[in-house]
């Protein structure tokens, strides 16, 4: 009975070092050597980003290379413009006249003038046909003051000019009216510091001017009116405040055929002209 169990141990511990035996690797011939990893070089690549694609795929390895800026994502408060060449074109014109009528107080002042200094205001009431041509009429009453420049020279000394004196002179404007066509080919926006663009116009008209003109014959004789025709031209800027509010400033040319003492000569007044301005109807 023990010599029976004693065998069947034996047996058992055989079974049990034959399957450990079968587990282990074969070992390697003599000839043949174990594959080592080869170590990293300083040229390897390192590790190459991914990018998703379509919903429900595995991503794909894209070389860093091939990513462009259109493909990254967005950053918050990033700049609107990336580049100069990108940002918007200018824009169109703002303010429009095209169709308006235009209403303007005018105050004007003559300068240069060798006796009589000329005072006006009155009105300007404009039509505009689009943004570049319009027709005007225009009306002035005005004062004549003497001219700083001029001394009166006498026998022994000269003195500052006196009204009695100058009744022949010419220039004694009293009243003004005409008529101009206009043109207004330039549209500009000045920038302030970047708070506040100004729109702004150029315009240039002409047309011809009825005056009322103070003279006398002789420096004996008293003053009487007389008409004479002439003509205006005038280069000027509009100031866009709002849709229908202007500043207006010009500076204008007057000529007009005169008489002095019975002779004929051509007169010239050069003035300057401001005031507001107010667009009406429309379109």
């Amino acid at each position: 009975m023990i010599r029976a169990l004693a065998i069947l141990l034996l047996f058992a511990a055989a079974q049990a070092r034959a399957g450990e035996e079968q587990q282990k690797p074969a070992p390697a011939s003599a000839g043949e050597e174990q594959p080592k990893p080869a170590p990293a070089s300083a040229g390897d690549e390192q590790p190459k980003p991914m990018l998703a694609s379509a919903e429900g795929e595995q991503p794909k390895l894209v070389p860093a290379s091939a990513v462009t800026i259109a493909q990254l994502p967005p950053v918050a408060g990033a700049s609107q413009y990336g580049a100069p060449n990108s940002l918007p074109p200018v824009t169109a014109q703002l303010f429009h006249l095209g169709g308006f009528l235009e209403l303007q107080p005018i105050f004007s002042v003559s300068v240069g003038d060798p006796f009589w200094r000329t005072v006006g205001a009155g009105l300007r009431l404009e039509r505009h046909f689009d943004e570049r041509w319009s027709i005007s009429a225009h009306t002035l009453g005005g004062i004549s003051l003497l001219s700083a420049p001029v001394e009166m020279c006498g026998q022994t000394a000269c003195s500052a000019p006196a009204a009695e004196k100058l009744r022949s002179a010419p220039g004694k404007l009293v009243f003004l009216t005409g008529v101009e066509l206009g043109w207004a080919p330039i549209y500009g926006k000045l920038s302030l510091f970047g708070e506040r663009t100004l729109h702004f116009d150029f315009y240039l008209s002409a047309g011809p001017e009825l005056v009322r003109e103070l003279i006398a014959r002789d420096a004996a004789s008293p003053e009487t009116g007389r008409w004479a025709a002439g003509g205006r031209v005038s280069l000027g800027e509009r100031l866009f405040v709002s849709d229908r509010f202007m500043i207006r400033a010009a500076v204008s040319e007057l000529v007009y055929a005169g008489r002095v003492r019975g002779v004929s000569e051509m007169e010239r007044k050069l003035s300057f002209e401001g005031g507001v301005a107010w667009l009406f109807g429309g379109q």
